[in-house]
C-alpha cells in the first residue's frame, strides 16, 4: 500500500479522536491560533475543522507526531491531579496513535521539506472530585453515560514542519457527540486510548478506499 498519499485526509480524520466536553459552548483554550475558521465537515460530523485551501498537493509524504499537550479547564482548580499518571497515559496515547498509523504512513521524528507536523492537545480537562487522581479520559467515559461532571476536549493542528505554516486544524464538535456512547464500555483509560487509535486508523483507511 502506498504510504502517505493521503496526508491531507489525516487532517480531517484525526478529528474522530475528539472526545467529550461538559457543555455545548466551544471553549477557546488558546492552543489553536484561530477558532474562527473552524467549520462542520460532511466527512466527519464529530468535529469542527479547517483545511488550508492552498496546501501543495503531493508535497507532504511523511508525518511527525509531537508529544501530547495537556491543558486543564478553569473548573479543575483546586482538584488534585496525578501528574505522573497523566504523563504516563499521554505517552501511551501517542504510542498508540503511532502504532495505528505506522502500517500505512511513514512516520519520522525529524523536520523536513515533505514532513507534516501533527500537534495534539487534550484541553479543558476537568476531572471529577471522585476520580481526580485518574487521567480524565475515564471521566469522559463517565460523562458519556451520564455519570460524573468531568470532561475533556481534544484540539489538533497540522503544520509544515519547517515553516510552521498551518495546513489544517480541528476541535471536537460539541453539537454532535453521539459517538461518545461507544466509549462507555471501557473501564480504563488505556482501553479507551487503544480503541480511539484503532478507530482513527479505520477512518483513514475508509477515506482512502473512497478516493
Amino acid at each position: 500500500m502506498l504510504k502517505t498519499r493521503f496526508i491531507t485526509s489525516f487532517i480531517v480524520c484525526i478529528g474522530f479522536l475528539l472526545f467529550s466536553s461538559c457543555g455545548p459552548k466551544l471553549t477557546q483554550s488558546g492552543f489553536l491560533s484561530s477558532y474562527n475558521n473552524l467549520e462542520e465537515s460532511e466527512a466527519n460530523a464529530t468535529m469542527l475543522s479547517y483545511i488550508n485551501p492552498n496546501i501543495e498537493k503531493g508535497k507532504y509524504k511523511k508525518l511527525m507526531v509531537d508529544e501530547i499537550t495537556t491543558k486543564f479547564g478553569k473548573k479543575a482548580k483546586g482538584l488534585k491531579i496525578n501528574q505522573e499518571k497523566l504523563d504516563e497515559l499521554t505517552a501511551y496515547f501517542k504510542a498508540e496513535i503511532i502504532n495505528a498509523l505506522s502500517t500505512d504512513y511513514t512516520l519520522v521524528d525529524q523536520v523536513g521539506d515533505d514532513v507534516a507536523q501533527i500537534q495534539i492537545a487534550i484541553t479543558e480537562i476537568i476531572p471529577t472530585r471522585l476520580t481526580s487522581n485518574i487521567f480524565p479520559i475515564g471521566v469522559a467515559v463517565n460523562t458519556a453515560t451520564g455519570r460524573g461532571k468531568g470532561g475533556a476536549s481534544l484540539e489538533m493542528k497540522v503544520v509544515d514542519s519547517q515553516t510552521k505554516a498551518l495546513l489544517g486544524q480541528a476541535i471536537d464538535n460539541r453539537k454532535n457527540r453521539s459517538y461518545i456512547r461507544s466509549f462507555s464500555k471501557f473501564g480504563n483509560a488505556r482501553g479507551a486510548l487503544t480503541y480511539w487509535s484503532k478507530l482513527l486508523k479505520e477512518r483513514i483507511d475508509l477515506f482512502k478506499a473512497a478516493q
